[in-house]
């Protein structure tokens, strides 16, 4: 398939239409197939039908196609053929110029003779057609002949206006004529000659192999993230070849690479290993891979008790290796209040009132109290703190009701208010400590909780509220540990009847255990509450429990 594509499928047509228009019984003499402008071709007026190639459209359904080669010649490479449809319009002339009746019946029965064959004989190409008509085959070039796709005749449905746009467009007078689409009809392009490879004068594999690196020592074994350590061995490094260093399941980054020689490798212990505290460490040099040395990370921070929660409060930090009584622990770069508990294995650090923004922040433990020294990072997440709330009503039955909360860390591009079961939308708020909203009606007074959400992250609801009391049943001297919400502050009160029991900071917003019930407590049911804001309040609805008689 090639240029000549056009050409030849317009000739088979018209082969196709001249061979079985004059088989008998003929309608009305010789009938002659041209392919000239209509009119054009009645220079003799001799009957017979004309096509007319008016259009050629490029197919839209082949347009990505990969070349597939010829269907007796495959060749491999190239660009992809050029698909077209070609668009054709038959029409059919009696034996005189001059309009009569009788020739306008005679065009009509050549026109529908020409319908009949073209419907009958719809495949212009043999391969697909095992029966064709061998004469009118023999029009097509032999790569035309045996193309791949089917080359297909199609009557094309097209509106009088086409059809008057058409001869309008020739400057012809209307003839009765009808419209069909031939494809698919593929233009390969030219495929330059290739010019042979040369023969193989020397056959030769050479492959490039490498030993696999083998460390010997790493010094020091033990120590905090960040210290630099030694590995030493031989084939640490290959000419010509990739190395890197795993550390726990990561490649090491360039930037902690001090050093790197084929017998010593200088690097520093990366600060945020995802594993830990025994790291695995390996050479790597091309698909070879060392023998692991293991390094022992010393403090490693495994967990943070709790994980999220408010400013003001202490946080856990359990450890299994000798730590200062002196150590330290920084939030966001803040230094924070620390206790060393040397018989609990645990470091407790205040979380820094001077935390400005919500959201993770990172910690770090120093074991020894001095900078040199530092465990790996963990992360606590910094929620906003609601210390009061205030719902007012203005004057009327179905007045606007006002929210005011005052807090921490309330100010933020997003804002919501939880009031009960409804969401209050209050936008972006720049006041650090107060977000106040308006709400159009009288809402109904709840015991149920307000919380304020901050760009996605949600306070502890307000007041706190209890669920129940465990257990329901204790002795004087016993531990009882309350059960609910926003149980977490800086100043927290826990009352039993009329005798309050302080507990100052409390980390934990679901639960808050009395390690001992007070003696003074009367045998009998007790009903307990809970302040995060001292005796000053408000107080939490009230949950009970039964005194036992000791």
């Amino acid at each position: 398939m090639n240029y000549l594509a056009i050409g030849s499928v317009t000739r088979a047509t018209a082969a196709l239409l001249t061979k079985k228009l004059n088989r008998p019984p003929l309608i009305s003499g010789t009938v002659r197939v041209t392919a000239v402008p209509p009119d054009d071709s009645r220079v003799d007026g001799a009957p017979g039908v004309n096509l007319y190639l008016y259009r050629v459209t490029k197919c839209p359904f082949s347009g990505n196609n990969n070349w597939r080669g010829d269907w007796a010649n495959i060749t491999p490479g190239g660009r992809p053929p050029l698909a077209v449809t070609l668009h054709y319009l038959l029409t059919a002339y009696a034996t005189s110029s001059d309009a009569t009746a009788q020739d306008d019946i005679t065009a009509h029965q050549i026109l529908g003779n020409a319908m009949a064959i073209l419907h009958e004989y719809p495949i212009l190409n043999d391969v697909h057609d095992s029966e064709f008509d061998a004469d009118v085959d023999a029009q097509f070039p032999p790569d035309l002949r045996n193309s791949f796709e089917k080359i297909k005749i199609t009557s094309a449905p097209i509106s009088m206006e086409e059809f008057s746009k058409i001869w309008t467009g020739l400057a012809k007078a209307y003839r009765l004529s009808v419209a069909y689409n031939v494809s698919l009809v593929q233009i390969a392009p030219i495929v330059p000659a290739r010019m042979p490879a040369p023969p193989i004068q020397q056959t030769q594999l050479q492959v490039a192999t490498v030993a696999p690196p083998v460390i010997t020592d790493i010094s020091p074994n033990t120590g905090t993230v960040g210290q630099q350590v030694t590995l030493t061995g031989r084939g640490l490094n290959a000419r010509g070849f990739s190395t890197s260093i795993v550390v726990g399941d990561e490649p090491l980054a360039t930037t902690d690479l001090v050093m790197l020689t084929d017998q010593e490798i200088v690097l520093k212990i990366p600060t945020e290993p995802r594993q830990g505290p025994r790291l695995r460490i390996a050479v790597r040099i091309g698909a070879q891979e060392s023998q692991p040395v293991f390094y022992e990370v010393q403090p490693w921070i495994a967990r943070i008790e709790p994980l999220r929660g408010i400013a003001g409060i202490p946080i856990t930090i359990p450890f299994d290796k000798p730590t200062s009584a002196n150590a330290r622990v920084d939030m966001d770069g803040q230094a924070a209040a620390t206790t060393t508990d040397t018989a609990r294995r645990e470091v407790h650090a205040i979380v820094p009132g001077g935390l400005v923004s919500n959201g993770r922040k990172k910690v770090v433990l120093y074991p020894s109290g001095g900078m040199l020294q530092r465990s790996n990072e963990q992360y606590y997440e910094l929620l906003p703190a609601i210390h009061s709330l205030t719902v007012t009503h203005a004057a009327g039955g179905l007045a606007d009701t006002t929210i005011t909360v005052t807090g921490e860390r309330l100010n933020g591009n997003n804002l919501h208010i939880k009031y009960g079961q409804l969401l209050v939308r209050v936008g972006a708020n720049a006041n650090v400590g107060q977000v106040q909203t308006t709400v159009v009606g009288r809402l109904l007074p709840l015991d149920e909780r307000v919380s304020v959400i901050v760009d996605g992250l949600e306070s502890h609801p307000f007041p706190p509220h209890l669920e129940r009391i465990e257990p329901s049943r204790v002795q004087v001297g016993d531990s009882i540990t309350l059960i609910g919400t926003g149980l977490s502050g800086q100043d927290v009160l826990v009352r039993l009847d009329a005798t309050d029991v302080p507990v100052g900071r409390h980390a934990y917003a679901s639960q808050l255990t009395v390690e001992k019930v007070p003696t003074t407590l009367a045998p009998g049911q007790i009903q307990v509450s809970v302040s995060i804001n001292g005796a000053a309040g408000p107080f939490s609805n009230n949950k009970p429990f039964e005194l036992a008689a000791g």
